[in-house]
């Protein structure tokens, strides 16, 4: 996992080929309309809006085959991450590629203007609160996993 500010995002845009594309999307999502966007290389995005959930009652996901750039335009989040390793498998779906486990986790707030990355092995509970609801708009850039 990695949580950083946008203005930091060139230190990223070697962990991956399409890390500056990926980047380069969230430059100008903020003015697009809720949705999802087809970009290139097989890379897409969804850009939503709405109110963040209570953290206990949301659960814990993770992606094999896409790494999960997500983007904090307005309002903001509680989000929460474990490694993989540290949770156990609750739920498979393979076709979704979404996979959704059970345990302990750590909450992290994420404010406008920041960002965080997780890949296949970080699990992770995004768009939740702890005390009081808020409302959010968001950019989620899925980012294929390129295998060496």
């Amino acid at each position: 996992m990695i949580i950083d500010r946008i203005e930091e995002q060139e230190r990223y845009y070697a962990l991956h080929p399409d890390m500056e594309l990926a980047f380069a999307f969230l430059a100008e999502a903020a003015d697009l309309e809720p949705g999802r966007y087809e970009l290139e290389n097989g890379l897409f995005a969804s850009i939503t809006e709405g109110d963040t959930i209570q953290i206990d009652q949301a659960r814990i996901e993770a992606h094999k085959n896409y790494i999960d750039l997500q983007y904090c335009i307005s309002g903001g989040e509680r989000m929460a991450w474990a490694h993989i390793q540290e949770l156990n498998l609750e739920e498979s779906l393979e076709e979704r590629d979404c996979y959704f486990y059970t345990g302990k986790s750590t909450a992290l707030s994420i404010r406008p203007g920041m960002f965080y990355i997780m890949f296949p092995s970080d699990g992770h509970k995004p768009g939740c609160h702890q005390e009081y609801p808020k409302h959010y708009r968001k950019v989620v850039v899925k980012i294929p996993v390129v295998n060496k």
